[in-house]
């Protein structure tokens, strides 16, 4: 059971995290590893950017205001779980 999930379609807290690995073959990741090891060096870049040139500046900035700061460039290292409702059957991310 998922902690604190909640189903957006019927409200339902029976929600259950869903495994989507997929296993897959040496071909596919000769063809295609390539293109996944390119879009995954882009997007660390792009994190890793958005930290050096916004996030660490603004923290402290917000820091000596004494207000709190979400980090915008988590999004780019985190990776949302997916759940599986149990009563409606609805797949969401969360």
């Amino acid at each position: 059971m998922g902690k604190y999930v909640k189903c957006p379609k019927c409200g339902s807290q029976k929600c259950q995290l869903t495994d989507k690995a997929k296993h897959r073959g040496f071909l596919y990741f000769l063809i295609f590893g390539v293109f996944w090891l390119i879009y995954a060096m882009i997007k660390w870049t792009i994190g890793i950017m958005v930290f050096l040139c916004f996030d660490w500046w603004y923290a402290i900035i917000m820091k000596a205001r004494k207000k709190a700061y979400h980090w915008h460039c988590k999004k780019w290292f985190t990776k949302r779980n997916s759940y599986y409702c149990q009563d409606c059957g609805f797949n969401f991310k969360a």
